[in-house]
């Protein structure tokens, strides 16, 4: 079964879907590490990708092609890693990692990620809470979805204080309960 892992910016997501995929023997896939690659090749970072008109566009190609995967591989073992997975691939595990803003800048601040630069934690913070915003603007426009609804969630994990290791086995040992139930 897909697990569907969402989150605000720096919660973790890529970081604890590597290490339980690793772990767990799942298969990965990331909508932040796509939107990366096509922001890259438009020469934008990612903050202003999420403002450019043209992402409506590409939103539609990338969440049509996640809704044929999630129907043709639902019984397989995948993590997809992905701001709206859980909305596409509605039969998922859905988890949402929480992070406080001041802990998402200073992981933002270190992660020296190519095209998301930050100055200094506050200029990293404001960059986040601004590409949150924008990215749940658009998803209301587009499809109607509050990302914020904590109760499109099967789990919510806060990340502040927890190491990638606690976070992949409380999503483990939820998701095995999950599949109890199903």
């Amino acid at each position: 079964m897909i697990i569907s892992l969402t989150g605000k910016p720096c919660s973790g997501k890529g970081a604890v879907s590597e290490l339980f995929c690793e772990k767990y023997n799942f298969k990965h896939l990331s909508g932040g590490e796509m939107a990366r690659e096509v922001s890259k090749k438009l020469g934008l970072s990612i903050a202003e990708f999420n403002e450019d008109e043209r992402i409506k566009k590409v939103d539609k190609v990338v969440d049509t092609n996640i809704i044929k995967f999630g129907k043709k591989h639902l019984k397989d073992d995948i993590v997809f890693d992905g701001r709206l997975a859980w909305h596409f691939i509605p039969k998922s595990f859905k988890v949402f990692l929480d992070v406080g803003w001041q802990t998402a800048g200073k992981r933002l601040f270190s992660a020296n990620r190519e095209n998301e630069k930050a100055s200094s934690i506050e200029e990293a913070v404001s960059s986040l809470k601004k590409r949150w915003n924008a990215e749940n603007v658009r998803y209301m426009e587009l499809y109607g979805v509050n990302n914020l609804n904590k109760n499109n969630y099967d789990l919510i994990i806060k990340t502040d204080n927890k190491t990638p290791e606690q976070i992949a086995e409380k999503i483990y040992k939820e998701y095995k309960k999950f599949m109890q139930k199903a």
